[in-house]
């Protein structure tokens, strides 16, 4: 891991900064929503988000939400959000942001850690399963409203 890395929970304040890495996955936002949406996270007893901050700048960001389930006496944990600014990759600190999200799934006593990705990042669905994550199913959505 990098030295001068930080993995720390996320500010609304810091919003304009995550919307940047926010649209690197595909969900192309604005400042004032991100805002928001930090602020509901941080009121909620199930969710964490945190950021990785390499000397002074927001290089990453990673969410989690736990549930309980009906499959598991424990619960679960969904790596709901990581991503890693693309002049940043490839040094570490992807790899530090799970391992975080992992620490806190444990703390919250889950069972299990899971995401779900989009078909087409191959080079993110290498880095899961160089990191210890299964590809066990497919995933199906369907927007409402």
């Amino acid at each position: 891991m990098l030295v001068e890395l930080k993995i720390r929970d996320a500010y609304p304040s810091e919003a304009e900064a995550l919307v940047a890495l926010i649209a690197q996955l595909g969900y192309p936002t604005s400042a004032d929503a991100v805002r928001e949406r930090v602020e509901r996270l941080w009121s909620s007893e199930v969710d964490r988000l945190v950021v990785a901050e390499l000397e002074g700048e927001i290089a990453g960001l990673a969410s989690l939400h736990t549930s309980l389930s009906i499959a598991y006496d424990a619960p679960a944990a969904k790596l709901s959000a990581i991503v890693v600014d693309e002049r940043h990759r490839r040094r570490g600190i992807g790899q530090a942001l799970v391992e975080e999200m992992e620490r806190e799934a444990e703390r919250r006593g889950c069972c299990l850690v899971f995401l779900t990705t989009a078909a087409r990042r191959a080079d993110a669905h290498a880095f899961y399963e160089r990191i210890g994550f299964e590809e066990t199913g497919r995933r199906f959505t369907k927007r409402l409203g």
